[in-house]
């Protein structure tokens, strides 16, 4: 399963997070275009992680929802033995993180605050 995200901004990352899940694999992707859209959705919600807490303040659910959409991105790439932490090193995925820190900082609190909410009633 692929998803697919774009960068214009934190509600485009966020949405695309919440809501990308059930679209199908598309067949023209090389495995390695496929990693990288994985690494973005990571990272989409890596940022999510760092920037609601300051929104909504603590909340269990945020944290495990946040949580469950990094282990099920995981799932779809390639090397099964990647990990959250092991990623965090990848030159690539270093580089889509400050693309999406950089549409967060774009993006209007109203519309942050909108995606962190849906992240908080994320049922998977």
């Amino acid at each position: 399963m692929i998803k697919t995200i774009s960068l214009r901004g934190f509600l485009g990352l966020g949405l695309a997070a919440l809501l990308s899940q059930a679209v199908l694999a598309d067949e023209s992707l090389t495995q390695a275009e496929a990693n990288t859209l994985i690494k973005e959705d990571i990272a989409s919600t890596q940022v999510m992680a760092e920037v609601c807490p300051a929104i909504l303040g603590k909340n269990a659910k945020f944290n495990h929802n946040i949580q469950q959409l990094i282990q099920t991105y995981l799932q779809d790439y390639s090397d099964k033995s990647m990990t959250y932490d092991k990623i965090q090193a990848d030159s690539e995925y270093k580089s889509v993180l400050d693309e999406a820190r950089q549409a967060a900082k774009e993006t209007s609190k109203d519309e942050q605050k909108t995606v962190c909410n849906e992240v908080v009633n994320y049922e998977a």
